[in-house]
């Protein structure tokens, strides 16, 4: 199993800056905390506040691995591993060759491997070799799919396992 992650560029030093402030009760002065750095997401970007991101720069290899998220998960990386998760976000820039098994499944980016999903969306940049099983499947046009769909009746057969079964409870 590999984790491989690219170093963090070093724009400026504001990340090591510490303002020093006086105690007005004790005139000492007293570091307050450096300025936050953020991942580059914003509240605006159509991002959930609560999602689980497996950025870019990041990627999984192994044999035999499952990535579960109880929530909701944006891929922007390369992961060779089963997802699955209540919503999956498959990023313009993410390459996944595994099963994907999810309630709702939006692809931008690139799979290798069979998606299961309630609702199913291929936007139109996203390149899918594998087959679909779904209730709802929404193909934009541009998108490329080569494999077969399936259109699934009941919900059970798709349903994505969000808990590990080898965990006891």
């Amino acid at each position: 199993m590999v984790f491989t992650r690219k170093p963090e560029p070093r724009s400026s030093n504001i990340d090591a800056l510490q303002i020093k402030t006086m105690d007005t009760a004790t005139g000492t002065p007293t570091p307050t905390p450096a300025p936050m750095r953020t991942n580059g997401y914003s509240g605006t970007s159509g991002q959930d506040a609560n999602e689980s991101v497996i950025g870019n720069d990041l990627t999984i290899e192994g044999q035999s691995i499952t990535i579960r998220c109880q929530g909701s998960l944006r891929v922007n990386g390369n992961i060779q591993a089963d997802l699955h998760s209540m919503k999956l976000t498959v990023g313009e820039e993410a390459v996944i060759n595994g099963t994907i098994a999810a309630e709702i499944v939006e692809v931008y980016g690139k799979v290798q491997g069979a998606i299961l999903g309630s609702r199913v969306a291929l936007h139109s940049s996203a390149v899918v070799e594998g087959d679909i099983h779904s209730q709802t499947l929404a193909i934009e046009q541009g998108a490329s799919f080569d494999g077969r769909s399936r259109k699934v009746k009941d919900p059970s057969e798709i349903a994505p396992q969000l808990t590990s079964p080898n965990r006891s409870s």
